[in-house]
């Protein structure tokens, strides 16, 4: 008897197997219907044992996962677009959520690919990336718009626009899509979730393709990067124009003064600036502190100051706002390499620096150092004419989102050092302005102490996807967000916008310590 049940069940289990491989052929999924696009091939296979690191967008608490799906790639085309787009669709085998997610990119890419994928597809979720034409996931450099031109001085338009809004609305039709005719019923619910360019990708969705997804979590949004990212270059040019190259011990050092100067504006030292708002320090204030490098102290220079005070003040001229004083500008705002007898030079900035060359001069020769204050604000503004309205993603009118039921979340880090927090808080403002009472399908949370989607010293709300899911599933909109990991072991409940986070009193690594007032 023993042994007939064990054949039993491995017959059972075989044909379970033989089910799923049956289902995962590309002659079992018809071809999505995509408004203007000719797909030109459906593939699909069972992927087994699959084992990489990875996390979720805004998220710190990536590690290794091992799963089993269903690899399904849409390859398609726009008829005269001369472009080639891949959307992935990975459908696990086993323990499906019912549920749909489709993931952004960050930075120049449309989509990471397995870098998200993989840690969906391990919470039960069918998940879908898309490259928007090129370079992708472990091959992409975010950076990179080599893509951008098809020749000096002639930008690829419709790769542009593949990248700025069309790719992403093709992802979550070909993903719900392919969703259903795999497991041949809809997704009970459909999300979108990501970071920096993906928390772009998410408000495009909710601005003009309000339909598509139940709940979006937009972190960090990219919102005006036709405005910011030029902007953003202000500090290494006024480091070039000055030739002063403050090393990163430097740079640190004035953050860290910025730091102790401002941590206790919410009643606590924790090594966070929770109100930037009321940080009216300046760089020139730490002329003549000290700080080490490399053993040996020096002190911070009033040349340094300029360059921080920019980066810290933004471009003034074009109404931008530069980043809040705890972030880590070293990383993008004063990038400098140094050598081992402390000569420093202009390090990289990719991500300001090829905008300028690739989007606003169209020459990847470009000389960056060479420009002068004039032609630095030219090429800003030159940008935002441009770009704007193809890239800007800041329409305040929500209206058709929330008429469809849709729940939207948005955190920014406070500490974010590449995308000042401050244009999402402008960007808010203009929404509630519209709507006032917007707050009832769509919160805004600002997380103090974060970096850019993570990072920092500040708690990070790692289970914001999960609130989402309670407010789109059950109605329980998010009071606070719950973040719980913080580097140095913190707690924090973060608060909805307008309010801030003050401490009320006791353990200040436990969330119970801190209230949220006006």
């Amino acid at each position: 008897m023993f042994q007939i049940s064990v054949i039993f069940f491995a017959l059972a289990a075989l044909a379970t197997q033989a089910a799923t491989a049956s289902r995962c052929l590309p002659s079992n999924l018809p071809n999505p219907d995509v408004a203007g696009a000719l797909i030109l091939s459906v593939q699909a296979e069972e992927v087994h044992n699959y084992s990489a690191v990875s996390l979720g967008p805004g998220s710190n608490e990536g590690r290794r996962y091992t799963i089993n799906f269903c690899n399904v790639t849409v390859t398609y085309t726009h008829p005269g677009w001369n472009d080639t787009i891949n959307t992935q669709i990975w459908l696990p085998l086993e323990d499906w959520n019912g549920k749909f997610q489709a993931l952004g990119g960050g930075g120049y890419s449309a989509g990471f690919g397995s870098t998200y994928l993989t840690f969906a597809v391990a919470q039960g979720f069918a998940s879908a990336s898309t490259d928007g034409g090129h370079a992708v996931g472990d091959q992409a450099i975010p950076t990179d718009l080599s893509w951008f031109l098809t020749s000096k001085n002639n930008v690829d338009w419709f790769l542009l626009e593949d990248y700025a809004s069309k790719a992403t609305n093709d992802l979550g039709v070909i993903g719900k899509e392919i969703t259903k005719s795999y497991y041949h019923q809809a997704p009970k619910y459909s999300y979108f979730s990501g970071c920096s360019g993906g928390g772009r990708q998410g408000l495009l969705m909710a601005q003009e393709y309000p339909d598509v997804f139940d709940g979006i979590l937009a972190i960090a949004p990219a919102i005006n990067l036709e405005a910011f990212i030029p902007a953003g270059y202000w500090a290494a040019h006024v480091m070039n124009k000055n030739h002063i190259y403050p090393s990163p011990c430097e740079v640190q050092g004035f953050t860290k003064a910025a730091v102790q100067a401002c941590d206790l504006l919410d009643g606590v030292q924790d090594g966070i600036i929770s109100l930037p708002g009321s940080c009216n320090v300046k760089a020139s204030d730490f002329i003549g502190d000290k700080y080490t490098c490399n053993g040996v102290q020096h002190s911070l220079s009033a040349s340094s100051a300029k360059v921080i005070q920019a980066a810290w003040s933004g471009s003034g001229k074009a109404g931008w706002p530069g980043v809040n004083k705890d972030a880590a500008i070293d990383s993008y705002y004063v990038p400098t390499t140094c050598t081992i007898n402390g000569t420093c030079t202009a390090g990289d900035s990719d991500l300001f620096g090829n905008w300028i060359k690739y989007a606003i001069a169209k020459d990847p020769s470009f000389p960056l150092q060479n420009m002068t204050d004039s032609i630095f604000f030219d090429m800003l503004h030159s940008s935002m004419r441009q770009y704007e309205g193809m890239i800007g993603t800041t329409n305040p009118d929500l209206s058709k989102f929330k008429a469809n039921g849709g729940k939207m979340i948005t955190w920014h880090g406070l500490a974010d050092e590449a995308i000042p927090p401050n244009g999402t808080i402008s960007y808010y403002e203009e929404v509630l302005k519209m709507d006032p009472k917007a707050r009832d399908f769509y919160r805004f949370f600002e997380a103090p102490g974060v970096g850019h989607c993570y990072g920092g010293i500040g708690p990070i709300p790692n289970g914001a996807l999960s609130q989402l899911m309670e407010w789109v599933e059950w109605g329980h909109a998010p009071e606070t967000l719950h973040a719980t990991k913080g580097s140095n072991n913190t707690a924090r409940d973060l608060c909805p916008y307008p309010l801030r986070q003050t401490f009320v009193g006791g353990d200040s690594r436990n969330a119970t310590s801190f209230t949220c007032v006006q």
